[in-house]
């Protein structure tokens, strides 16, 4: 994206996870591997507190007590595994979860070594400190009914809190009618009046991120939520600008890249009052994206469908993107949970991998197991990894992996399966252009793979200029853009003001 002679690239990263340096699972050498396998950017923001924590039954307050007793007496280590955890490729953050049942939980995250764990009663103490500290305070699960950790938006400071998360494995907290409902956790459904488009309409004004809340020690565990940054550099200080100014979009799991611009001013942006905005939207998915909606007041005033314009399955020679998602095996009522090995080399022939994107979830949960995807070359892809229904976010036993291609009529897809089974598999890449392709590893309740369909670059990407009508005399219109692709992934920008 380029603004003003800038030129902005998209960084994607997790700002909100978990692992055993607190009350979740999993080392924190553990989590940094991971981040380091699959993100630009991540904040390891481990448990801390919660000044105003309810007795529970049977104790179970002592989980949380003695979580936060773990990462107090790490916190040393903590900031000395995160400093060196940085490369010129890759950003690591230190920072930390605040619960209140008052205030809502913040994530603190520091833009450099931070020696005082400061533990407040209170969120004006806390937001004192974030912002004598240079750090960030972000909000999270904000539409938990006030008083259960839901946030009380009477305290908020945009100075410190320049993102809000709209999105986690909690949830999506945009509407008390957005997709994804909050029913994994005790809090109760979704507060209309604590939601954010509630609060947009109020007239505050934020950015919007998504990040996982993993406690399973994955950052960027798919489906769980991911921000994306449009930064000058992958550098801690430019990607705090990035957030500082809110060139971010939040995405619930496919890496869906989106530009949006009003009267040439980025998303995050505040203009003076004026009757002609002209919109131009740049969206390049990692599925066949279904619809493009602009957004005013929370309204939808404008509606784009990429497919009216693909009137027929896509051609080769050309590019696109393949999706290789593998698991299954024995439901839950079977009784046969395990965990499945997989080891997998891909290749194709008069073609090429442009670029390959791991889709990993989390579960199950083991300390020693790793996800590994490694373009080896133009033509070939390894994969080592495993996948269960144990512990399975949201009850999905799958993983998966993009290969965005270039290919010639004559490409062929194979695939030679070492783990769980031996075999083989071949396709003619132009066959995908009309038929997925399924392939089962054993008999019946054994794990299987599927080829998804060929996706072609009309289905994956759209660039779109629009013109709306409002008031250059008063009042206030807030933009934002919303991207849904077939497979109900989504991505939002933050939000522009006229006014």
């Amino acid at each position: 994206m380029k603004i003003n002679g800038k030129k902005y690239t998209l960084y994607w990263g997790d700002l909100h996870n978990h692992n055993a340096v607190g009350y979740a699972q999993g080392s924190l050498a553990r989590s940094i591997d991971i981040a380091r396998e699959q993100l630009d950017f991540f904040a390891f923001t481990g448990h801390a507190s919660w000044h105003d924590m309810p007795l529970m039954p049977g104790d179970r307050q002592l989980h949380w007590v003695n979580g936060f007793r773990v990462h107090s007496e790490h916190w040393p280590k903590t900031r000395k595994m995160l400093l060196s955890a940085n490369s010129d490729n890759f950003v690591a953050f230190l920072g930390y979860e605040w619960h209140s049942s008052a205030f809502g939980d913040y994530c603190l995250i520091f833009p450099g070594d931070q020696s005082e764990l400061y533990l407040p009663d209170h969120i004006d103490k806390l937001l004192d400190f974030a912002s004598a500290k240079g750090a960030l305070a972000i909000p999270h699960h904000v539409a938990n009914k006030q008083g259960r950790r839901g946030a009380n938006w009477n305290y908020f400071r945009p100075e410190v809190s320049p993102v809000v998360e709209i999105f986690s494995e909690h949830g999506c907290t945009l509407s008390d009618r957005s997709p994804y409902p909050m029913i994994l956790h005790s809090f109760g459904g979704r507060s209309t009046a604590n939601t954010i488009y509630h609060q947009l309409a109020r007239g505050l004004r934020f950015g919007f991120a998504a990040s996982t809340d993993d406690h399973f020690g994955y950052p960027g565990a798919y489906g769980e939520g991911i921000t994306g940054i449009w930064a000058e550099a992958l550098t801690p200080q430019a990607l705090f600008e990035g957030i500082k100014n809110r060139r971010t979009i939040a995405a619930t799991g496919d890496r869906i890249s989106l530009e949006f611009t009003l009267n040439g001013c980025p998303l995050g942006s505040e203009l003076s009052p004026t009757s002609r905005r002209n919109v131009e939207i740049a969206v390049e998915g990692d599925d066949s994206v279904e619809t493009i909606e602009l957004l005013r007041n929370g309204r939808i005033v404008k509606r784009f469908f990429p497919e009216d314009l693909v009137t027929e399955p896509p051609r080769l020679p050309g590019r696109g993107n393949i999706r290789i998602q593998y698991g299954w095996g024995p439901w839950t009522a079977l009784d046969l949970e395990r965990i499945c090995t997989w080891n997998m080399r891909v290749s194709i022939k008069n073609g090429r991998f442009l670029k390959v994107k791991p889709c990993f979830q989390s579960g199950p949960f083991k300390e020693e197991l790793r996800d590994r995807l490694r373009q080896v070359s133009a033509q070939e892809l390894t994969l080592h990894s495993f996948t269960s229904r144990k512990q399975a976010y949201l009850q999905d036993p799958t993983k998966s992996f993009i290969c965005a291609v270039e290919a010639g009529p004559n490409a062929r897809l194979t695939i030679e399966l070492k783990k769980p089974s031996e075999l083989k598999v071949e396709v003619p890449l132009p066959e995908l252009t009309e038929e997925n392709r399924i392939t089962f590893t054993g008999g019946f309740t054994t794990e299987s793979f599927v080829i998804h369909r060929f996706v072609g670059d009309k289905e994956l990407s759209a660039r779109i200029q629009w013109q709306d009508e409002g008031s250059a005399s008063g009042g206030t219109d807030e933009y934002h853009v919303r991207v849904r692709q077939h497979n109900n992934q989504f991505v939002w920008s933050s939000p522009i003001w006229v006014g």
